[in-house]
Parts: structure tokens; C-alpha cells; sequence
């Protein structure tokens, strides 16, 4: 399979400047997809498959852990990318989450450091069209999908629209702005509010006693996983999660969710 070019992202040069490459070249013989629970990591996943044809060979419960199909993932021989997970090391993930965790191989807006207030505030999705492109060939649905999705059109118009200039810094960022702002300037919280629901984007994906995805609108891998890696979870101040960190303890998920308020998933 052929490289993606660059040339066709719409990201600004200072922002595609700072990610690595490995975005560019996701042979499926060689990469499988991690997905997690919510509709902008099946969303997201959606778009790398039509894409790349790469298949979601795993699934992340931040309640249990990681899960795998042996059969996707080539007994684990091939690498997986995760979608919409703020995961350390040195993992492939594309992901819309602030974290003090190090991973060169990380592909996130918040790669530019700004103030939490500041942070990235759309989706993992969102991010992907910008990084990828094909914007112009969507309708207003699917407009209105990229901003609705993890909530990227609170900021534009919450406390009076106080947090604006916020979302549009990004769309900029992203050169989603000419497609974006005029959907969330002839729209309002109320819109996106019905939108949201009637679209089922507050749904949540999991996975059953017997091993298999079930979620109440959209459609999902129908073959059975097995957990690899259970995991602990824990909510902690950022001190304690620095702490833990400092203690060398084993920790796969760091996703700021509140300021200075951590999610933590520790491996056992």
C-alpha cells in the first residue's frame, strides 16, 4: 500500500511539524486497530479503515483493560495503533486527551503546550479529518457529526460563548475553520444538544460476559475478544499521579479529565 502524502493534510506546518511520521504508512498486513469505548474511537476507527483497510483487532475497557482477537491481530505479531487513548511508552495513538505520560509516538493537538483552559477541545475524529483531509466531500450531517462528537461544540457556545476563541484556534490549527465555524455559527448548544442524542454519540460500546462488543446504536466488530491485559483504575490529584509515575508503577492510561484531576489505568 502506498504512503498517504502529506501534502494532502490540512493541518498548519508548525502543528504536522511536531507529530512523527508513522501516520503516513498503515499497511493492514503490518498494523491493527485498538478501539475504546465511545462513538468518536468507533468513528475514528471507521475513517482509518476506509482509509488503510485496517481492522480493529482490539478493544480497551478502562474498566477491565486490553482486549484482543488473536485471529486480527495475527497473534500478536502485528503493531497496534490506538484510537482515542492517551497511552504512554512508545505506542502508536492518535488521541484529543491532555497527559503528562511521554510518547514520541503520539499524534495529539496538544502536542502544543497552552494552559488547560486552552487545551484541544474536539475530537479524536475531528483531528483525523484534519490530519487526513475529505472534508470537502461531506455533507451537513457530517459536519455537524465533527462538531457534535466528544462534545467539540460545548466551548463555542457555553457561558455565552466565552470559550470561542478556544475552538476556533484549533479549527485554524486543524484548516478545518472555512467548513466548521460557519456550521457552529448558524447553530446553537440547544441544536447540538438534540443532535447529539438523536445520533446516539453519548452511546457507549462494551463488552459482554462472553466476550463480544455490544453498543445500543451503531454496528461493531462481531467477533470475540479475550482480555490480555487487565488493568486497575484509580482517579487521583496530578501530585499523586506524578507520584506514581515518580514510583515506576506500571501505568498504561494517564488522561487529564478535569484540571489537575487524573484518570489512571495501572497494569497488573
Amino acid at each position: 500500500m502506498d504512503a498517504f502524502d502529506k501534502r494532502k493534510s490540512l493541518i498548519s506546518n508548525d502543528l504536522l511539524e511536531k507529530l512523527p511520521d508513522w501516520w503516513l504508512h498503515l499497511n493492514p498486513d503490518e498494523y491493527y486497530l485498538v478501539m475504546t469505548d465511545d462513538c468518536d474511537s468507533l468513528f475514528s476507527c471507521q475513517r482509518l479503515h476506509t482509509l488503510f483497510g485496517l481492522e480493529i483487532g482490539g478493544f480497551y475497557s478502562f474498566e477491565k483493560g486490553l482486549y484482543t482477537n488473536k485471529e486480527i491481530t495475527d497473534a500478536w505479531w502485528k503493531t497496534p495503533v490506538y484510537v482515542d487513548l492517551s497511552i504512554g511508552r512508545d505506542y502508536l495513538c492518535f488521541d484529543n486527551h491532555r497527559t503528562f505520560l511521554n510518547n514520541p509516538n503520539r499524534i495529539n493537538p496538544n502536542i502544543i503546550p497552552r494552559e488547560y483552559k486552552n487545551k484541544y477541545n474536539f475530537s479524536t475524529l475531528t483531528m483525523l479529518i484534519g490530519l487526513y483531509g475529505g472534508i470537502e466531500r461531506m455533507n451537513d450531517t457530517l459536519l455537524e457529526l465533527l462538531c457534535a462528537v466528544d462534545g467539540g461544540f460545548i466551548g463555542y457556545y457555553k457561558n455565552g460563548g466565552i470559550w470561542k476563541d478556544v475552538n476556533i484556534y484549533w479549527l485554524k490549527k486543524l484548516g478545518l475553520e472555512k467548513y466548521l465555524i460557519p456550521v457552529l455559527e448558524s447553530r446553537n448548544m440547544e441544536y447540538f444538544q438534540k443532535f447529539s442524542a438523536e445520533y446516539g454519540l453519548h452511546d457507549k460500546i462494551f463488552i459482554n460476559e462472553e466476550g463480544y462488543l455490544e453498543t445500543p446504536t451503531y454496528k461493531v466488530p462481531e467477533y470475540k475478544f479475550e482480555l490480555e491485559q487487565p488493568i486497575k483504575k484509580l482517579f487521583v490529584s496530578k501530585a499523586d499521579a506524578l507520584k506514581l509515575h515518580n514510583r515506576n508503577e506500571n501505568i498504561l492510561i494517564a488522561a487529564e479529565t478535569y484540571k489537575d484531576k487524573y484518570v489512571l489505568n495501572i497494569a497488573v
